[in-house]
């Protein structure tokens, strides 16, 4: 049988292969299998890895997207996701108000309530905004994004440098052990519509035995710069593009690893910005060593719960938290804890709701921020993107549904297109008819009750990013341009 690459790394293989048609790849989360993919049966090749559950009815494939999105034209599949029917209050920040008309919290010698909107003083009242922005970052510094939750707003990923190459994100020469500013001009400018930045390819959080994830052998910032990419020089694009940071701590760190962590971060990031800590990616995901991390950690410990995975997810998640706070602070605005879940099947979610309120697994009752999905939508085409999209919608109703039972905000943590099944993805990329799209599926979401960040999967790169490369021009980047527009039109 013919191999089957996902995004994510060219040499993942997909161990879990059964026939339908074809080929069709059917991973469960968590170990377990399923009948369909998240898209339904394939014409061709289906690379659903991480999909639960459900059979689709007879359309054709576009090869999701490690479980989440990848509904196809004619597919009824929901990837075993049962439709709990209405929407549900979305948008409730933890901990503070948020939107075009709250109030801030009273900040207390430069502190103030999380989520909260409008600028804050040291020791005085905060008005809310009208984007929801604000908190105090720490001595009466105003926080310069917007809140996460508070309104709708878009952030990226990043992809892997090494499929996609320096030039797009660094100048030429660069000599690493003086550079004060690496980075290309233009991508830059390219960011001006983002929010945060998400780096999880960056830390090759996907992999084992990482470099990354032990403290004496991460990549240092006077090293070459491919993967992994020193926390330092994310953290100072961060700051000089003046966006949130989104953090992906690789499965295997150790606590004391966290609190040196934390620590670097505290000291390097803008006290203007906040971070958005999230532990490893897709734990929920069979395709992911760190799946299966969690789930032999889980059952060792005899952790409760159906989804052992998902139970040691939420363990290690406010461990992670608890470590960022005690340099952060408790409470601290500036972090924003996130927890995540599959898109397409709100089992993780059910579980993870059930693991939070378990005296063993979060005997201290931490709660994180917000929860986010990645709801990918996917296609051969632009005609079979579009007909994707009334099933994303839906499981970003029903993932709404389940976040708000803990008044969590419902974001993004990846979303998009997901042509990579095309015989030409970046064919389709380049499609003048992305740019509608675009604007279709960012209204859908959007009405479905997803707040903002949306994290685009990603910026630049083959397939799915906005751009296929940073000095791409506008007129030949539609779904980017589709991206600039909404964003104008829902100021």
């Amino acid at each position: 049988m013919m191999p089957i690459f996902f995004r994510r790394s060219p040499l993942v293989v997909a161990t879990c292969l059964g026939v339908a048609g074809s080929l069709l790849v059917a991973c469960g989360s968590d170990g377990n299998s399923a009948s369909s993919g998240d898209g339904g049966p394939s014409g061709g090749v289906s690379g659903s890895m991480g999909s639960v559950g459900g059979a689709s009815s007879g359309g054709s494939s576009s090869g999701g997207k490690n479980g989440n999105g990848g509904a196809s034209a004619g597919a009824t599949s929901n990837g075993g996701a049962t439709a709990h029917g209405g929407t549900s209050a979305g948008g409730t920040s933890n901990g503070g108000s948020g939107g075009a008309t709250s109030s801030g919290g009273t900040s207390s010698g430069g502190t103030s309530n999380s989520g909260s909107g409008g600028a804050t003083s040291s020791g005085g009242t905060s008005s809310g905004g009208k984007n929801g922005n604000g908190g105090a970052g720490g001595s009466g510094t105003a926080l310069v994004n917007p809140a996460p939750g508070s309104k709708f707003f878009v952030g990226a990923n990043f992809w892997n440098i090494d499929w996609e190459g320096q030039g797009d994100f660094f100048q030429s020469n660069v000599d690493w052990t003086t550079t004060t500013n690496p980075w290309q001009p233009a991508l830059l400018t390219d960011l001006a519509p983002y929010h945060v930045l998400r780096f999880m390819d960056w830390n090759q959080t996907n992999d084992s035995n990482n470099p990354q994830a032990v403290w004496d052998t991460r990549k240092q910032k006077t090293q070459n710069q491919n993967e992994p990419v020193a926390f330092e020089w994310q953290i100072d694009l961060c700051n000089r593009t003046k966006k949130d940071y989104w953090l992906n701590v690789p499965h295997e760190a150790t606590a004391d690893y966290w609190t040196k962590l934390a620590t670097l971060v505290k000291d390097q990031l803008d006290p203007s910005l906040r971070v958005y800590l999230e532990y490893s990616n897709e734990v929920w995901n069979a395709g992911f060593p760190q799946n299966g991390y969690a789930a032999d950690k889980a059952k060792a410990m005899n952790l409760a719960g159906s989804i052992p995975a998902s139970s040691y997810y939420v363990y290690a998640s406010v461990r992670l938290y608890e470590a960022f706070e005690g340099v952060f602070g408790k409470g601290s605005p500036r972090l924003v804890k996130v927890l995540a879940g599959q898109a397409a099947w709100t089992g993780p979610c059910d579980a993870h709701m059930l693991a939070l309120a378990d005296s063993t697994i979060n005997p201290k009752g931490t709660m994180p921020t917000v929860y986010a999905i990645a709801p990918y939508f996917g296609g051969k085409t632009t005609a079979e993107l579009s007909s994707a999209l009334p099933t994303v919608n839906q499981w970003t109703t029903d993932s709404n549904k389940c976040a708000s039972g803990k008044m969590l905000p419902l974001v993004s943590y990846e979303g998009g297109s997901d042509s990579f099944s095309a015989s030409n993805c970046t064919t389709v990329q380049h499609d003048p008819g992305m740019h509608d799209l675009y604007t279709s599926y960012l209204d859908g979401i959007s009405g479905a009750g997803l707040k903002g960040p949306f994290m685009q999967y990603t910026h630049t790169g083959a397939c799915w990013g906005l751009k296929e490369k940073t000095s791409d021009a506008l007129d030949v980047s539609p779904k980017y341009k589709g991206v600039l527009d909404w964003l104008a039109a829902h100021p």
